[in-house]
């Protein structure tokens, strides 16, 4: 096999194309025939200085090259990320950091995170642990808000929910409560507006002996007593109650289907038979016709009753019993229309005597329910 020799006339010429000229050694292989390889070592054994400029200025000129494509990679990654996680950019740090996890194979991690405006630390430890140590305790006690949630039928806002975690043993704010109850829509059912004032005259049959006086020390000082009508198909159940101020629980109550003197008077008869009062007892209610017949009167006074009645159509005189009927009809009946009177006497009955005296939570009462107040009261 020959091998090509070149005279040193043609070594000079084919340096002098590159050397002064300023041809590249690719240009100058091409044309003459020459590996690049040999071109090299011409021009490093005639002119080294020339040569190891020339090699310099390839490195840079590579050098250059990576360093623009690199600096091209990452203008395409900071065009791309905003694409894909504009809205990710406004949410919290956890949100964040699920993005980079999720994206991890197409954009580098770095990158990401210096345009969420995250550290590489805090990703790396949350992809060790990715629930923080409140978010776990979060989720503990939304299990249990939705059991005290779930057991007051849904009548129950962040403050008595944060009662009954409280009386179980748990340490946490009604701040928090109310938080993990709005992130995770849970409020209370209301289905009634506040009613509003009207003024009155005053009763003309008994004077107001309560004067507004909705605070009492003792239990059976002073009742007060209304009435409120409920829908069904088979027509209207009217309900009767007597409350006790001093604990506001329901010490009496009748159901019928007319709303007749014996409504209120057997409602009353139920307190007296419950309580048993030892001294005169006020008993408020509106000037009602059935509260000014002469018959209420005569059962008044023979029980030692003192009856008392607000202005006529101002309801804020009675403003206790008024309160009453509308926590029933907003956490019970919730505009409801009974199929039969008798489910609607079940279901009135379930709401007073086991959840409303025994349970409800009562704001008035300092958080509990109107039994346990008259046991710690006694």
């Amino acid at each position: 096999m020959s091998t090509q020799r070149f005279t040193p006339e043609f070594k000079q010429e084919a340096v002098r194309q590159i050397v002064e000229r300023g041809q590249t050694v690719a240009e100058v292989s091409a044309r003459t025939g020459v590996s690049a390889h040999s071109l090299y070592k011409w021009i490093k054994a005639v002119a080294p200085d020339k040569a190891e400029k020339q090699a310099g200025e390839l490195i840079d000129a590579k050098s250059e090259i990576l360093r623009l494509r690199a600096q091209l990679r990452r203008v395409e990654e900071e065009r791309d990320i905003p694409k894909k996680g504009g809205t990710v950019l406004r949410q919290g740090t956890r949100v964040k950091y699920r993005f980079i996890n999720d994206h991890r194979t197409t954009f580098r991690t770095a990158t990401m995170c210096r345009l969420m405006r995250v550290t590489r630390g805090g990703f790396y430890q949350w992809l060790r642990k990715p629930q923080s140590d409140r978010t776990i305790e979060d989720d503990r006690l939304l299990g249990l808000i939705r059991d005290s949630y779930t057991a007051s039928s849904g009548v129950y806002g962040s403050r008595r929910v944060c009662g009954d975690l409280r009386e179980a043993g748990e340490a946490c704010s009604k701040h928090r409560v109310a938080k993990i109850m709005k992130s995770h829509k849970i409020k209370a059912i209301r289905g009634y507006k506040a009613p509003r004032r009207i003024a009155g005259r005053p009763s003309i049959i008994v004077p107001n002996r309560l004067n507004r006086e909705f605070t009492v020390d003792a239990p059976d000082r002073a009742w007060v007593t209304d009435i409120t009508y409920i829908r069904t198909w088979q027509g209207w159940l009217y309900l009767a109650v007597v409350i006790d101020l001093h604990s506001r629980k329901v010490v009496g109550w009748s159901m019928k289907t007319t709303m007749a003197r014996d409504l209120v008077i057997d409602a009353l008869m139920m307190a007296l038979w419950r309580r048993k009062p030892s001294q005169d007892v006020i008993v408020h209610s509106d000037q009602g016709s059935q509260y000014g017949s002469d018959d209420w009167q005569r059962f008044c006074r023979s029980h030692r009753l003192s009856p008392s009645m607000s202005r006529r159509g101002n309801c804020w005189d009675n403003a206790v019993a008024e309160s009453f009927f509308s926590s029933l009809k907003k956490e019970r009946i919730r505009k409801r229309v009974y199929k039969t009177r008798d489910l609607a006497r079940a279901d009135v009955f379930d709401y007073i005597e086991m959840f409303y005296n025994s349970t409800r939570r009562h704001s008035h009462l300092g958080g509990v329910s109107p039994e346990a107040f008259e046991r710690a009261s006694f």
